[in-house]
């Protein structure tokens, strides 16, 4: 306890960061964040890790007081931090799950939302942190100073998000190549869209293939940097807080990845694509031409060209 409470200050500032990162992506991206389970799950995130970093506050600056009753002091700090860690370091695999269903069921997504998604959303919501305080308080050994040092689920979850990537990479090796030479000469960008052409081979899986090659240039060229990232964590062994793994551009990281594996199960025939609305303020797919022009192409030759539309 005293490690933690030397670093109370640290602790405050990482939480403050976290809280203004939190709230500034769901700002710039509102108007997806209430489409889907996981923007939902985002925004009951950073309000509480919001309210987490307002209460760490008073009890750091008035030290020792009673509110109700309650005696409080900076002991608390401690109490309510291991709270959090030990909720946010087993939710990682549960709302990706959960997310993933809900991109499944709802695919292809709609707009609005009714009443009733809003309604099973929050239920979803409460159902997710009173099981995961219920695991804190009657599962685990919260009072134990190793529980600082239990891992949290992010590790696994990266593992796996990271081996897939790379499995769809050397999957559509030929893809990559044939769309990256495709690019000179023949894309141009028109202020943040970019449009490359690429050569569809139409033998190629029936165009499996070629849907999934496209998907993951969208999803990798907007996400490599945080690719890249979470690859050097999980080489070097970084050891990241749980508190701090569970923040909100990780899970619109994950939103991407799921939308982009929904996308692509429940339509892999590049020919029957369909335009829909996507809850991803990061990536967005869009393929031409339409579905008419693939079909004249296929009685008269082997190969066809698309356009590749990129909006950050």
């Amino acid at each position: 306890m005293d490690v933690i409470t030397d670093n109370i200050s640290s602790i405050q500032l990482a939480l403050g960061v976290k809280a203004l990162l939190n709230l500034t992506v769901i700002g710039l991206n509102w108007q997806y964040m209430h489409k889907s389970f996981m923007g939902y799950f985002c925004i009951s995130l950073a309000f509480l890790d919001l309210i987490q970093i307002v209460n760490f506050s008073i009890i750091y600056w008035f030290t020792d007081f009673a509110i109700l009753g309650f005696h409080i002091t900076i002991y608390h700090i401690y109490f309510l931090l291991q709270i959090s860690m030990l909720s946010y370091s087993i939710l990682h695999w549960p709302v990706f799950i959960i997310a993933g269903l809900d991109y499944y069921w709802t695919f292809p997504f709609s707009q609005p939302l009714s009443l009733t998604r809003k309604a099973v959303y929050a239920a979803s919501l409460a159902v997710v942190w009173i099981s995961a305080v219920m695991y804190v308080f009657f599962v685990s050994d919260f009072n134990s100073e190793d529980s600082f040092l239990l891992k949290s689920q992010c590790t696994s979850l990266s593992l796996v998000v990271l081996a897939v990537i790379t499995c769809v990479v050397i999957y559509c090796r030929s893809g990559f190549l044939s769309l990256f030479k495709s690019f000179r000469g023949k894309s141009y960008t028109e202020g943040s869209v970019s449009v490359f052409f690429y050569n569809l081979d139409l033998d190629e899986g029936y165009f499996k293939k070629p849907t999934l090659t496209c998907i993951a240039v969208c999803f990798i060229g907007t996400w490599f940097p945080f690719v890249c990232l979470q690859s050097i964590i999980m080489v070097f062994r970084i050891d990241v807080v749980s508190y701090l793994e569970l923040n909100v551009p990780w899970l619109c990281f994950l939103n991407s990845f799921l939308i982009g594996a929904v996308y692509w199960h429940l339509n892999q025939d590049i020919s029957g694509l369909k335009h829909c609305e996507i809850p991803d303020g990061f990536c967005n797919w869009v393929f031409s031409p339409s579905p008419d022009c693939i079909k004249k192409a296929l009685p008269d030759t082997a190969s066809a060209r698309i356009a590749l539309i990129i909006i950050p």
